[in-house]
């Protein structure tokens, strides 16, 4: 996968690059008269093209790195958050109590917010650099 990004500061042999987040739209809201925001997120890539501060990079990940960050950033929550709530609703209408939907619900909640922790704990490959963001080429 492949995006372009614009150099923001450069630490030593680090280039900080931000990004704009693409709306669900892909940015063309001409059809539905909405404006879509532009918020940046800012990764740290190795400077390999010696880059310098204002920049127009492309930058890549692989399609394995990015498949593992799709699971622990959606899938994994989501199952989770299913888990909980089926097992919470089953457990609470076997227990023969009357708000099992709503206890039901709240245990699916509480499955969410835990998957949240565990995938950042489990996931240790965004801290130790190891998704590889690689420079391609200066735009």
């Amino acid at each position: 996968m492949e995006q372009n990004g614009v150099v923001k500061r450069i630490n030593g042999d680090i280039a900080e690059i931000a990004f704009i987040k693409k709306s669900g739209c892909g940015g063309n809201c001409g059809s539905c008269k909405s404006p879509c925001p532009s918020d940046t997120i800012i990764i740290p890539v190795q400077n390999t093209l010696d880059a310098n501060v204002g920049d127009a990079i492309t930058v890549s990940v692989n399609n394995k790195a990015f498949s593992s960050m799709t699971f622990w950033a959606y899938v994994f929550p989501t199952i989770m958050t299913l888990i909980g709530l089926f097992g919470g609703v089953f457990t609470f209408k076997a227990l023969n109590i009357s708000n099992y939907e709503l206890f039901g619900a709240i245990i699916g909640l509480v499955f969410l917010v835990v998957s949240f922790l565990l995938s950042s704990k489990l996931n240790k490959k965004s801290k130790d650099g190891s998704y590889d963001f690689k420079m391609i080429k200066k735009n």
